[in-house]
């Protein structure tokens, strides 16, 4: 059984060690190369992240200002003054200069986002042509007598041929004096 001399059995040890080490050796390459591609994109990543940021430092001015020049664009109203009946007109009036017919809508809760006050008005239902809508929403968005967006809309074939029927949730912003 035992018929290896022992020159054999050292060289085979020798062989069993070389191989556990090349083993060992390909081991430790492989995965420090995957650590390495990881670490390598994470590093970019960073780069990126970096360069970004600073350029946003950058231009704070020019943000700084451009927040001012909205701010001072924004409607205000006195404290304590209900807004929704002013909001609502303006809605209903634009609508119905697009042709879009409202028959259920409401003013929600104001609420405070950091300067701005922001008033939302659900409209539960409303119908028009497809055509009317987009005009109607680009006036609201481009108004000048108020900051309009309309956060949600939803919107289905109607029963009269070529109009819409549904829902939206339009967003008022202003200020408060203090």
């Amino acid at each position: 059984m035992n018929t290896m001399s022992l020159k054999e059995k050292a060289a085979m040890a020798i062989l069993a060690m070389v191989a556990a080490y090349a083993l060992a050796i390909a081991t430790w390459f492989m995965y420090s190369e995957a650590a390495w591609k990881k670490s390598s994109k994470l590093y970019h990543k960073a780069v990126e992240t970096y360069e970004k940021e600073t350029k946003l430092i950058s231009e704070r001015r020019k943000w700084t200002d451009a927040y001012e020049e909205e701010k001072a664009r924004m409607p205000m109203f006195e404290t304590g003054k209900s807004t929704d009946t002013t909001w609502l007109a303006k809605m209903d009036s634009l609508a119905e200069k697009h042709h879009i017919f409202i028959s259920q809508r409401q003013g929600g809760k104001e609420i405070e986002a950091g300067d701005v006050m922001e008033l939302p008005i659900e409209v539960k239902n409303w119908e028009g042509a497809l055509e009317s809508l987009v005009h109607f929403m680009y006036e609201l968005e481009n108004s000048e007598e108020g900051m309009f967006d309309i956060r949600q809309i939803s919107f289905k074939p109607s029963n009269k041929k070529g109009y819409l029927k549904g829902t939206f949730t339009l967003t008022c912003a202003y200020m408060r004096e203090n």
